[in-house]
């Protein structure tokens, strides 16, 4: 299938059958993500770290972890973290994707290039992570699998790296499965409001 179709077709998907996801896919999937782009280009750092989840009471303290912030959360964030408890809670299968820190544990060995690239080293390396999280959602779309690309946990980042036993910083948390329901994609700008040529 054409790439352009898998990016156009592909949307989150919030409820899973209770089926569990194949090794061989779980492998595909993130060896997709492997694959992302290296930062900065010169060290060939892949700054992304990630932390498989299949096993259901692990899940279901997560999925609580969300629930029991939101009610000590605002209104509008609480509404969020309530729909991604459920979204977790639901998902036969997590990546929880995190920074490596491997280009922090660089700086030392490389202290004048570093000093050079200090200002876009941040973004450039977040940029590599999202890249990776991409892929990795694209692959399992095309392997017949949903996910959906979560924020809210980082809200509960310290309470989710002591449960998993992490100390790196949080980026995301993909959930993994066999859709019960339809995706639906929300409407893209128009091609004239997102790209300006000169």
């Amino acid at each position: 299938m054409d790439i352009l179709e898998i990016i156009k077709r592909r949307a989150s998907i919030r409820k899973y059958q209770d089926k569990p996801v194949p090794k061989e896919i779980i492998d595909k999937i993130l060896e997709a993500g492997i694959w992302g782009p290296s930062v900065p280009s010169f060290l060939r750092i892949q700054p992304w770290k990630f932390v498989v989840i299949k096993n259901r009471s692990v899940i279901g303290f997560l999925s609580a972890i969300l629930a029991d912030k939101a009610k000590v959360s605002p209104s509008g964030v609480s509404l969020l973290l309530k729909s991604a408890s459920a979204i977790v809670g639901g998902a036969p299968l997590l990546v929880a994707v995190y920074n490596s820190g491997d280009v922090e544990k660089k700086k030392e060995k490389y202290k004048e290039s570093f000093a050079n690239f200090a200002s876009v080293l941040p973004k450039a390396e977040l940029c590599a992570i999202a890249a990776a999280i991409q892929n990795m959602v694209l692959t399992a779309d095309e392997l017949g699998i949903g996910s959906c690309w979560l924020d809210m946990p980082l809200f509960c980042e310290e309470e989710f790296n002591r449960l998993l036993g992490e100390e790196l910083a949080l980026v995301a948390v993909l959930t993994f499965g066999y859709a019960a329901e339809a995706g639906k994609r929300a409407a893209r700008k128009e091609y004239i409001q997102a790209v300006k040529v000169i």
